[in-house]
């Protein structure tokens, strides 16, 4: 827990996408909708200029007590009663969450609006972009005008329904190809087999070989090794994949 410097840290849509696709694993231990998330990036689009804006990988925008975690200063602007106020560091509305990585600050972006602003996450679920900006709106998330923040959120989200990958998962991997489906036997045979931990063949079928293969990858992830994939396993699974993709494009 420390105050940071700060720091500018550009991502695409796509890579933020598919870092709120595992952390929904991680922290739900379900697969999202691809609307779902589609939702949440295109929140985080419009609070962050498209991610050019983003500080500290803090995905929405979210103000620290300065108790809990790290944070970071920097200049802001609210709309106070019409009008837009400017805040200059060290003033206590300038301090925002600092996170290391993308993923840490994808799981604490999910964390927020389902625990402070649970009005407007039955919106994300049900993939309405329209329907989430009103009720960050009722629970005060922004000062902004509603209609035109609305209207924005609605634009963006239409357009990264044209131009990030399809599918109910998270973009990940090579090629914008999507984590097989790891509530299935077979997916996660698929999954296990790219990483290097050989299931045998990829027949669906939970034998020994598969469960040999789990085991191992729950030993190098430093998990429980019982060769069951439950929820920790499964978003270790999904975050390997995930990294499998970032490794192969670099």
């Amino acid at each position: 827990m420390a105050r940071v410097d700060d720091q500018l840290t550009p991502v695409t849509p796509a890579q933020v996408l598919q870092a709120l696709g595992v952390a929904w694993q991680e922290q739900f231990g379900s697969t999202p909708h691809r609307t779902s998330l589609l939702v949440l990036v295109s929140q985080w689009a419009l609070e962050t200029g498209r991610g050019r804006a983003m500080h500290c990988f803090n995905l929405g925008n979210v103000k620290s007590n300065g108790k809990t975690g790290d944070w970071c200063f920097f200049r802001c602007n609210e709309v106070l009663e019409g009008k837009v106020v400017w805040f200059e560091p060290d003033h206590e509305a300038c301090r925002f969450r600092a996170f290391a990585t993308l993923q840490d600050g994808a799981l604490d972006y999910l964390k927020t609006l389902h625990q402070r602003f649970q009005s407007a996450w039955p919106a994300v679920v049900a993939g309405d972009p329209a329907a989430f900006s009103h009720a960050l709106k009722v629970a005060r998330y922004y000062t902004a005008d509603e209609a035109q923040y609305t209207k924005s959120v609605v634009s963006l989200f239409n357009e990264f329904s044209r131009t990030i990958g399809g599918g109910q998962a998270p973009a990940a991997g090579a090629g914008g190809s999507n984590v097989p489906d790891l509530y299935s036997t077979t997916g996660v045979q698929q999954v296990l087999a790219e990483l290097g931990f050989s299931p045998g063949v990829v027949d669906g079928i939970d034998g020994p070989n598969t469960q040999a293969a789990v085991c191992a990858f729950q030993a190098a992830r430093g998990l429980v090794v019982d060769g069951i994939v439950g929820r920790l396993t499964r978003a270790a699974l999904a975050k390997a994949w995930a990294e499998r993709g970032d490794t192969a494009q670099n």
